[in-house]
Parts: structure tokens; sequence; C-alpha cells
């Protein structure tokens, strides 16, 4: 009778210690962040290579040129700020003053009193940030230079 209590106690013991090692790891973890924030400048390189064959000495000689280019992947777009102070009054207005402009929103900085650089208007523009939203998908890149041309240029003033 022991021995068969001494079985089943060790079976028992052997089942919950394999349910216990098998509870938890079902989550994925992962080594890279879900969300990316950030610009990539990219570079371009090209070689070319020239090959001379000269038939006097049967020799062939081969120059290399390296080429590198480098696209600035934001701000290449020319702001116009009369076309942008049309795009402030429509879409910018209703939560910043400038008064330039006639607007008194309360919701955003007051852009008289703290006028933001160019980089800084498209940057916030285009990404939004704390209660302001992006408009990346509602404005063209033409529009977001734009404004960001009119308020650089007006603001503090």
């Amino acid at each position: 009778m022991r021995r068969s209590a001494f079985l089943t106690l060790a079976v028992l013991g052997a089942a919950i210690g394999f349910a216990v090692a098998g509870c938890g790891g079902e989550e994925e973890a992962t080594p890279t962040p879900e969300t990316v924030v950030g610009t990539i400048e990219t570079t371009e390189t090209t070689e070319t290579t020239e090959t001379t064959d000269t038939t006097e000495t049967d020799t062939t000689e081969t120059e290399t040129t390296e080429t590198t280019e480098t696209t600035d992947t934001g701000g290449t777009v020319e702001g116009d700020p009369a076309a942008g102070k049309e795009v402030f009054v429509a879409n910018c207005g209703a939560c910043h003053t400038l008064s330039d402009a006639g607007t008194t929103g309360t919701v955003g900085p007051n852009l008289d009193d703290a006028p933001p650089s160019e980089d800084l208007v498209v940057d916030r523009v285009t990404n939004g940030q704390g209660a302001m939203p992006p408009f990346k998908d509602s404005l063209s890149e033409q529009q977001i230079a734009d404004v960001a041309a009119y308020v650089s240029s007006t603001a503090g003033g």
C-alpha cells in the first residue's frame, strides 16, 4: 500500500511540475520597437568604369571614378509666404494666435510670443506634437512649405 501511495504522489507531483513549467511564455518578445520615428538621409553611390584599349602595346588601362550624390529628403520645396497665409488662416488660426493673420486661437502656442524657425514649422505641421495633429495627409508638401515660410517670416512681429 505504501508503495502505490508513493507512486501515486510521485506521478501527481510530476504532472503538477509539468503543468507549472508549461505556463507562461506565450508572449513573443521582439528586439525592435513597434514604432520607429525619424528620418533617414539617403546617399547614392555611383561607380563609373572607363576602359581604354591601346593597340600598339596590347595593354588595357582601367580608370575608376567614384561619384557620391546625397539626396536631401526634406525641405526641397520653396515656400511662398503669401500662399502660406491663406493656408494658415484656413487650417491653423483656430488654434494659434498670429496677429498678421488676424487669428486668436488659444489651444496652441501664441506665435506672436514664440516665433518658430521654418524647419520647426515644417516638422510640427507635418508630424504634429502634443495636442497638434499631423497635417501630412491633409496638406500637400507645397502647402506645408508655404505655411512654414509665412509663419517663420511673420511670427514674433
